[in-house]
């Protein structure tokens, strides 16, 4: 009695047709994308601004720096709040007129939440951070004062920014502190920046002794 003839589909002998890899290639391929993924864990979970191992350096400098970037990767996992120090500290901008008025200083973020919160202490931080940088700190401080001016109605204005640092574990909290101040006003419609430089201890004058005749 004669077999039935096997019935094949389009995709049978598509796949059929196709040679397969062979076993030491796919296992090469199979390595080699075990080790990609494994450096690119190690790269993110590296990257972070508290430090990390050379090797990890190394891997992400060399290999997936190019990656990283594009696909927002290099952000890091290390939170201002877990790392302490000063980047910890809450920052928060001020601007008031000149002459002090009483409830015309407006407070930013105040009662703002979420990103639009967020967003505030970030401008706050990046202006007391570029305080020593006369290339993006003034500018920077100008431009919020100058953005004021319309809603304080003066074209005199301080803007300040308070920093409040986290509080310590079994320790009563800080008082706030002010990380940068400068007076922003308009003359003869040009801006000018005057920045508030703290107060130092210097040497006393002294009056030098008077000579005494020969």
């Amino acid at each position: 009695m004669p077999k039935p003839a096997s019935i094949r589909g389009p995709e049978t002998v598509a796949a059929a047709a196709v040679p397969a890899l062979p076993e030491l290639s796919r296992a090469a391929v199979t390595v080699a994308l075990c080790c990609y993924l494994v450096g690119l864990a190690l790269t993110m979970l590296g990257n972070t601004a508290s430090g990390s191992s050379a090797l990890v350096r190394t891997v992400k400098g060399r290999l997936f720096a190019p990656w990283m970037v594009p696909a927002w990767l290099d952000l890091g996992f290390d939170h201002p709040l877990a790392s302490g120090g000063a980047g910890a500290a809450d920052h928060a901008l001020e601007v008031g007129l000149l002459p002090p008025a009483a409830n015309r200083a407006s407070r930013f973020p105040e009662l703002r939440v979420g990103a639009q919160a967020a967003r505030w202490r970030r401008l706050a931080r990046a202006v007391a951070d570029a305080a020593d940088d006369a290339d993006r700190g003034g500018p920077l401080a100008a431009a919020v004062g100058r953005g004021m001016f319309a809603t304080l109605g003066g074209e005199d204005v301080v803007v300040r920014v308070v920093r409040t640092p986290p509080p310590e574990r079994g320790a009563p909290p800080q008082a706030a502190e002010t990380a940068y101040a400068a007076r922003v006003r308009s003359r003869d419609g040009e801006l000018q920046l005057l920045r508030s430089e703290p107060r130092v201890e210097v040497a006393p004058l002294v009056t030098p002794p008077e000579e005494r005749p020969r």
